[in-house]
């Protein structure tokens, strides 16, 4: 029987149903395959079309939202209102008390301590001195043996004053011998002459010339030795007014080891140690007592290198600076002084120069005890116009320059956002300010505040303080009340450490 064929597609070629070779099932095959596809791909796209089309219905529902336009943003900062007003440096140091004049009283002498004050202790007070006639004994040493050399001394120069004495009597004796001798010589000279004619006439004899002679040379040697005698008399002198001298050196020797003996206060004061009791033997140089003049006291502080220039231009000017000192640093001042000299030199490993204050404690209140650690407020440069503004308030930009965002004077109506708020002019633009002026100077900056140089900032110009991150030229900023305006007063007041203050009248020209 021969086999059926089939033709789903109609075309001319044709195979048999039950023909198995590979050239007639390869295309049966990839007919499914396109059919499947095409279908997957039609109803894909069907999906896409339809969820689509229900998004964009659901949207066009939905109402749109009113129009506003941008605002712009007003930052919440506090403000500085400007002052131009005189105003006083003050710089701060710290020191240690001590005393301006203390001395440790030492022996001079060897000997036991016979005797000592009924109150040597530590702490006794030297009352000021009534005269020098009524001193302030402290010890005695044993002083016997220096009354002994005293005596011994002036003994002596009691025998020199006799040898002078015998002296000049021999002076005046050898004079008159001298004188007599001499006109014997005189004499006895007319006597050789006469003898010497009568020779010539052949009446006297040649042992009567010999003789006559050898008496004249008699008369002459006894002329000459007295006329050496007179002339080594000054010298004998000398030797005795030089022994005269060193037994008057000796007295005065003894005298001395004598007064050295007995201790007495060189000024008033208050021990501040003993190192002696009574009967302890003492040698030179062995400590025995320290004397505190506590009516001077002196404190060294060390000043930055500024600083130091600045006390120097006042000392240089006239008096020195005035100076307040407190046990705390933002204390009250307890002492007040004044700073008398500078050490000559700047330390090369601290850069600090010391300055000396001074305190007179009669003049205080309560004296300032000697080792009272203090912290010292000197008085210095004062300015006519100080602008003054917070440390806080400076930003610096790229290029190493301070500046501040001052506010403009004129203000901004911004829209409010809120129903009931009405729209108000309540913003300022703020704008950048340099604080370098034409001479290239910067500001100074002393802790908490800034001296900003004259020109830059103006009387009543408001400076912004805070958030200065995100502030830019043209930024606005909310108009604050004026009781809400950081002013000089309060940052003067809010100083941890005293380095400004307000003055009335400033006596110094220096304004820079």
């Amino acid at each position: 029987m021969p086999a059926k064929t089939f033709c789903p597609d109609h075309s001319a070629e044709c195979h048999p149903v039950g023909d198995k070779s590979p050239g007639a099932t390869m295309p049966l095959l990839v007919s499914s395959w396109v059919r499947r596809t095409t279908v997957s791909v039609f109803f894909s796209s069907a999906l896409l079309v339809a969820g689509f089309s229900g998004f964009m219905f659901l949207a066009s529902l939905r109402s749109q939202p009113p129009h506003r336009e941008q605002q712009r943003r007003v930052f919440q900062v506090d403000l500085y209102r400007v002052e131009s007003q005189p105003m006083q440096q003050i710089m701060s140091a710290f020191g240690t008390a001590r005393s301006d004049h203390q001395v440790v009283l030492a022996a001079q002498v060897a000997g036991e301590v016979v005797s000592v004050h009924p109150q040597l202790r530590v702490g006794l007070r030297i009352p000021p001195q009534q005269s020098e006639g009524k001193p302030v004994i402290l010890l005695e040493i044993d002083s016997q043996a220096f009354q002994q050399k005293v005596t011994q001394a002036r003994r002596r120069l009691e025998e020199d004053k006799a040898e002078l004495a015998r002296h000049a009597q021999d002076v005046k004796n050898t004079t008159v011998l001298l004188a007599k001798a001499r006109a014997d010589l005189a004499v006895y000279r007319k006597e050789f002459d006469r003898v010497r004619g009568l020779k010539d006439k052949g009446v006297a004899s040649d042992s009567d010339v010999t003789r006559v002679t050898l008496e004249l040379r008699r008369y002459d040697d006894q002329v000459i030795a007295l006329e050496n005698r007179k002339s080594l008399l000054p010298l004998d002198k000398q030797k005795l007014e030089k022994r005269q001298a060193v037994h008057q050196a000796d007295l005065a020797l003894a005298q001395l080891e004598l007064e050295h003996a007995t201790v007495q206060a060189p000024f008033s004061g208050v021990l501040g140690e003993v190192h002696v009791e009574q009967g302890q033997y003492v040698r030179p140089g062995e400590a025995l007592v320290r004397l505190v003049d506590d009516s001077r006291i002196e404190v060294p502080v060390s000043l930055t290198a500024t600083d130091y220039e600045q006390v120097r231009m006042v000392l240089d000017a006239g008096e020195g600076p005035l100076v307040e000192l407190a046990v705390e640093e933002s204390g009250a001042a307890s002492w007040k002084g004044r700073v008398v000299r500078l050490a000559p030199e700047v330390d090369e490993r601290t850069r600090t120069g010391r300055a000396f204050v001074v305190v007179e404690n009669s003049r205080q209140s309560q004296p300032l005890v000697p080792g009272t650690f203090v912290h010292a407020r000197i008085t210095g440069l004062q300015y006519r116009q100080a602008v003054v503004i917070p440390r806080d308030a400076i930003s610096v930009d790229n290029r190493g320059r301070e500046f501040v965002w001052v506010a403009t004077t004129q203000p901004v109506t911004v829209d409010s956002s809120v129903a009931d708020r009405p729209t108000t002019p309540d913003a300022l633009t703020i704008e950048r300010r340099l604080l370098v002026d034409q001479h290239g100077n910067r500001p100074r900056m002393l802790q908490t505040l800034a001296l900003v140089e004259p020109g830059i900032l103006q009387e009543g110009e408001l400076v912004v303080l805070t958030n200065l991150d995100v502030m830019s030229d043209g930024s606005l900023v909310r108009v604050p009340e004026s009781e809400e305006l950081r002013t000089l007063d309060s940052e003067l007041a809010a100083q941890p450490v005293t380095v400004l203050r307000r003055i009335v009248s400033p006596t110094d020209p220096k304004t820079d």
